[in-house]
């Protein structure tokens, strides 16, 4: 193959081999433009000792994070979002993860349109999930539900189908002889799945948290339907604020975020590898 290739790249005339060259740098280029550019320009004028948001800022000053501490977003941040996508990150991936065994470890009528319903909220728009989800859970007898709950249960519906497949692909990739040897060893179903199963599939558990959690942190669909006085998540105050005013505190709560996105990685990739992870996503 390698041979072949070797050949292959020989074969090509100057003049095809310039325009590979161009289209792959260009294609680089536009998506550094489009993906890394404006979060560059984010985190700098989120520095700005002034309130105008031009680019590059007039100096660096760390008022704006000052202004978001003593904030709104602070408490949003915080005690509402932070808490809803931990919660959702652990529920939707506890249920992907068990929903995806039994797909792939047990033999069950309808496979396929089984794992078609775990990826169906993918399919429906998250709007039509909210208010399906908004019209059962406000009439009675479960008109009592908090709207941290509803918001919980939203947000779990439409992070499924990414801790389903994240554990689907792992354990697809992973040989069942090995759980078959420590059955026959005499480990109990549990304890297999506990000490071989759970180890081997790390990757694509941990990959569908990751994935549930900032889906979660950063929905406004499902939260601008379900979300109370109390129960404000940040991207809803953040599309509040800017109804109405603009300035630097935007870009200092948008760091913000991407700091705590930014770390989160980085633990995930220290503790399973951002190759491992990578391949599950």
């Amino acid at each position: 193959m390698t041979l072949l290739t070797g050949r292959n790249s020989r074969s090509l005339s100057p003049a095809a081999v310039a325009i590979g060259r161009a289209l792959y740098y260009g294609l680089l280029s536009l998506g550094f433009g489009v993906l890394v550019l404006p979060i560059v320009f984010v985190v700098a004028i989120s520095f700005s000792p002034t309130e105008s948001q031009a680019f590059p800022p007039s100096g660096i000053s760390f008022r704006w994070f000052n202004e978001f501490f003593a904030s709104s977003f602070f408490e949003a941040f915080f005690f509402v979002s932070l808490p809803i996508a931990l919660t959702v990150g652990l529920m939707a991936t506890l249920l992907g993860v068990m929903a995806a065994y039994v797909v792939a470890r047990r033999e069950i009528p309808f496979e396929n349109e089984a794992v078609m319903y775990f990826i169906l909220p993918l399919i429906i728009p998250p709007a039509i999930i909210a208010l399906a989800i908004l019209i059962v859970l406000d009439a009675n007898p479960l008109s009592f539900v908090p709207q941290f709950i509803k918001i919980v249960i939203g947000h779990v519906v439409i992070t499924i189908p990414y801790t389903f497949l994240t554990s689907m692909t792992a354990l697809q990739s992973l040989d069942d002889e090995l759980e078959q040897a420590a059955r026959n060893l005499g480990a109990s179903p549990f304890q297999t799945f506990a000490k071989v199963t759970l180890p081997l599939i790390r990757s694509g558990v941990v990959s569908g948290f990751l994935l549930a959690f900032i889906l979660s942190f950063t929905d406004s669909v499902i939260a601008l339907f379900l979300s109370g006085r109390n129960t404000t998540t940040l991207p809803i105050e953040i599309f509040t604020f800017l109804q109405y005013d603009s300035s630097p505190l935007i870009a200092a709560t948008a760091t913000i975020q991407i700091l705590l996105v930014f770390v989160l990685v980085l633990i995930i990739g220290r503790l399973i590898g951002f190759r491992a992870a990578a391949a599950d996503l």
